[in-house]
């Protein structure tokens, strides 16, 4: 499942800019790598906010796609996030949960961090499933 996520990844035109990488998936969960770019910062050497979200997002949809099916889509309905601390100058690692798998929405959460842990940012996150 890891190289079909990837795959997709690698060929989602929205997601090029970020580099994205699959490191892990499990049955609820998928852990994404955001290379670091200095593309990526912001004035002062920070990786952008919107980066964090895109990797929260990135990942849960890919943790919702090992669940229900490579050729099944849900869509982002809500995104909330809370910026905790600056990822400065490293890759940022993002692990999502999906919480919820209901019939029409999905709910879960994302952590961004760092290789060592150091918590960046948290999302919580609602999908609706396309049909």
């Amino acid at each position: 499942m890891k190289k079909q996520l990837q795959a997709l990844v690698d060929r989602a035109r929205f997601l090029r800019g970020y580099g994205f990488r699959v490191v892990s998936v499990g049955r609820n969960k998928c852990t994404l790598e955001l290379p670091h770019r200095t593309a990526l910062e912001r004035p002062g050497g920070i990786i952008n906010g919107p980066a964090l979200m895109a990797a929260a997002d990135c990942a849960m949809w890919l943790a919702i796609k090992a669940r229900i099916g490579i050729k099944e889509d849900a869509l982002t309905s809500e995104l909330n996030t809370a910026f905790l601390a600056p990822a400065r100058a490293e890759h940022v690692y993002c692990t999502a949960r999906i919480l919820k798998l209901g019939r029409r929405r999905i709910y879960g959460v994302a952590e961004c961090h760092g290789k060592r842990g150091g918590l960046f940012s948290h999302h919580t996150m609602t999908y609706v499933r396309s049909d």
